[in-house]
Order: C-alpha cells, then structure tokens, then sequence
C-alpha cells in the first residue's frame, strides 16, 4: 500500500499560537489557499481512496484533494488530532506560565505523559495505527491518502520507524504537507517526508 499522510492547513490558531486539539477550528484564507496548493500538487497521482478526520480543517483539506479526482472523502473520527484536555483553546504562553509541569513532562518523558482532561500520546498513536490497520485490512495494495493532525501523524511516524515517542519532536509536520510512505506487510519503506515544496512560490 502507498500511504500519503497529509497535515490540514491553517487556521486562525495555528497563526495564534492557540492549542488546538479536538477544537473544530475552520481553515482560514491562508489554509484553504495552502490546501488548494496541496491538492494540485496531488492531481496527477493515483488516488483510490481518501481518508480523513472528521475535524473540518481536516475535512475541508481533504475535499480540495478529492475534487481532483472525483472520489468521496471517507471520514474517521479515530483520524482526529490528540484530545489535550484542559490545555484546549489556551495560547501557548499561558499553557508555559500555568501548566510548565505538563510541558516539562512532555519534553522528558512523552510517552508516560497524561494530559490532563485529555488523552495520552501512547493512546493517540494506538488508535492512530489502529485506524491505518483497518484501512489496510480493506485497501491493502491500494493508493490512500490519509488527512489527519499533528500528533496523530508524528506518531505513526515514529511507529514506522521504529523510533520510540520520545522521538516525536524529531518530526515535523507543518500544516498543508505530505509524507509518504510504502507499505509491505510489516515493513515500511518512508518515500518522503514533510514535504510542502507545493507551498513555495513559483519565483522561489
């Protein structure tokens, strides 16, 4: 199976500095247009299937791509972005001023981290590799895209590579990019990583 995990554009928080998590926050104009771009870049490949969450700035990324090759967009609630509880909605400078115990745990030891009101990182990455598994079970030797989040894609990252979540930080995942990767039975062969040379301008 050939996998492309796409990160949604962005939105008013991303621009914010705003802790998003399962908060249904829209694109804005910048994200639809860096949207618009990803899609173009993705109309001449095969696509069979298209999965996303069902947050709307997953959403609406993911149908500016279907719209090139007139599928329907499949959408998944296990796709959606870590759940962060009690940090949800809060500007990153009050999460560092009030929760710096939370960000200092995260930094140290990501993978016993519990947020508060929220999920873990190690129940993200189950149910993320649990939802690639499913779609696998079904469309195993075919093309997918999968529209999803942050979190949700650096760790299926670091499961891919064998790499532990303490690891996370060493992938970015910037809104509108796509990585890709190649996928036989239990070996995952990574293509690309990150990629947003879609999003450069053209007198770049």
């Amino acid at each position: 199976m050939r996998l492309t995990l796409v990160r949604h554009g962005k939105t008013d928080w991303n621009e914010t500095g705003r802790c998003q998590g399962i908060s249904d926050v829209p694109l804005n104009s910048s994200g639809i247009e860096q949207a618009e771009k990803l899609a173009f870049s993705l109309r001449d490949e095969r696509i069979d299937h298209i999965y996303s969450s069902d947050l709307v700035r997953a959403k609406v990324t993911a149908e500016k791509i279907a719209g090139y090759h007139s599928i329907n967009v499949n959408l998944r609630d296990d796709l959606r972005e870590m759940d962060q509880g009690v940090l949800e909605g809060l500007y990153f400078s009050h999460i560092q001023e009030k929760y710096s115990h939370v960000l200092e745990h995260w930094r140290n030891d990501p993978e016993t981290l519990q947020l508060p009101g929220g999920e873990s990182l190690i129940g993200v990455q189950q149910r993320a590799l649990d939802a690639i598994a499913d779609i696998r079970s079904c469309f195993g030797s075919q093309n997918i895209v999968v529209v999803s989040h942050n979190m949700v894609i650096g760790t299926l990252l670091c499961s891919f590579t064998g790499s532990s979540l303490k690891k996370l930080r060493d992938y970015i995942v910037d809104e509108a990019s796509k990585s890709v990767i190649e996928i036989y039975d239990d070996r995952f062969v990574i293509i690309s990583l990150n990629d947003i040379d879609h999003l450069r301008s053209s007198d770049e």
